[in-house]
């Protein structure tokens, strides 16, 4: 097959790893998330490298656009799903200053994203022609969007954390939105 388009895709994956294996570490202490544009940098550059992806994946097959927007579909849902969860095992509070809270996310957490990432390896397994490129690159779009999704989720949360407990006062509520 194409071996330079593979090796791109593969790269962005493993890309895409990388930077959900920081944001996983980083669940397992307590972080200051201020309000600005770095709260919404990461989905919008994972969203746009599912949109590369997608375009590799139709220009390299353009008959499986089918399997590219199940792949897409089947990775947003997910996304909103792992979202959701971090979300709920992750404990805001204030942190003293204007404009930021505290989130202190778990082992659960953190499991959520080991796990998220566990499914896509075994999808490679269980799909017809998992290792074929033609099946890869929409499984990659849909790996992507997942996490994509997931930190436009979380992102949310944290905007609405901040909103509600970061004036700046230090009061010692726990909050878990």
């Amino acid at each position: 097959m194409q071996s330079p388009v593979a090796a791109q895709s593969l790269f962005l994956l493993l890309l895409t790893a990388f930077v959900v294996f920081r944001f996983a570490v980083r669940e397992l202490r307590p972080r200051v998330i201020r309000r600005g544009v770095a709260l919404w940098l990461r989905p919008a550059i994972l969203v746009a490298v599912t949109a590369y992806i997608s375009w590799i994946a139709v220009t390299i097959d353009p008959s499986g656009i089918d399997e590219l927007l199940i792949a897409l579909v089947v990775g947003a849902v997910a996304g909103a799903i792992t979202g959701v969860l971090i979300v709920r095992y992750t404990t805001f509070s204030p942190a003293g200053v204007p404009n930021a809270v505290t989130a202190s996310g778990s082992r659960v957490t953190f499991g959520i994203w080991v796990a998220v990432f566990a499914l896509r390896l075994l999808a490679r397994f269980v799909v017809p022609h998992g290792a074929d490129l033609r099946t890869q690159l929409p499984m990659n779009g849909g790996t992507v969007i997942v996490v994509a999704v997931a930190f436009l989720v979380i992102a949310v949360a944290f905007q609405r954390a901040i909103a509600r407990y970061g004036d700046g006062s230090g009061a010692a509520a726990v909050v878990t939105p």
